[in-house]
């Protein structure tokens, strides 16, 4: 079924009764009076989730740059940025029904540290590059980085599959790494979990402490 143009105030959203100032310049905020038609047909004969993964690649990406694909700069500023995600979820028809929204999320069991370790409630890694896994609405976005403004969240980004699950894989440095991990649905909620992982050359911890067979 052919999506159809609907519109939308860019730069300014409303969420859950509060209002939102998206993080783009302010000369854009200005014209947040405005209304620009999108135009959905580039995403025909996709599923949403096709269409949703697809951005995923080209997030975050500027005009010129090897990621960047035209079709997901829906506010046409020249990058794909965070407000092309929350106009794009709600072109695309629902995933699953509406739920409660939350997020779970902590590291993958082969990537954990075992053994005498420091707490941290974001958990220890023994990978420089542990993958993240994690639950929350189907068919939303999650954007990850260091910050709780979009301007800093411009980590690794996923999408929720039929079932809520999704992953990343983002890059440690030595210490605690102070990731936050946002989720933003079609229904113009979202939600802000941090995360922090600690990870500072485990891989010797990890091979004193074998697994047992």
């Amino acid at each position: 079924m052919p999506f159809r143009k609907r519109k939308f105030t860019l730069g300014v959203e409303p969420l859950e009764g509060k209002r939102l100032l998206s993080a783009v310049p302010r000369a854009a905020r200005a014209l947040a009076a405005d209304t620009t038609p999108v135009d959905a047909s580039a995403f025909d004969g996709m599923t949403t989730l096709e269409a949703l993964r697809g951005f995923v690649a080209a997030y975050p990406s500027m005009a010129g740059g090897p990621r960047y694909n035209a079709i997901y700069d829906l506010n046409h500023n020249g990058q794909v940025g965070q407000d092309d995600g929350r106009i794009l979820l709600r072109l695309l028809p629902p995933v699953g029904p509406k739920i409660p929204l939350s997020v779970q999320v902590k590291l993958a069991p082969q990537d954990q540290a075992r053994g005498g370790l420091p707490q941290n409630s974001g958990g220890v890694a023994i990978s420089r590059q542990p993958k993240v896994i994690g639950r929350t609405q189907p068919g939303a976005l999650v954007f990850s980085g260091t910050g709780t403004t979009d301007l800093k969240l411009r980590g690794p980004a996923a999408v929720a599959d039929e079932k809520g699950y999704f992953e990343f894989t983002p890059t440690m440095t030595d210490g605690i790494n102070q990731f936050d991990i946002q989720v933003v649905d079609r229904y113009g909620r979202q939600t802000l979990r941090a995360f922090p992982i600690f990870w500072t050359g485990f891989a010797q911890h990890e091979a004193a402490h074998p697994r047992s067979a």
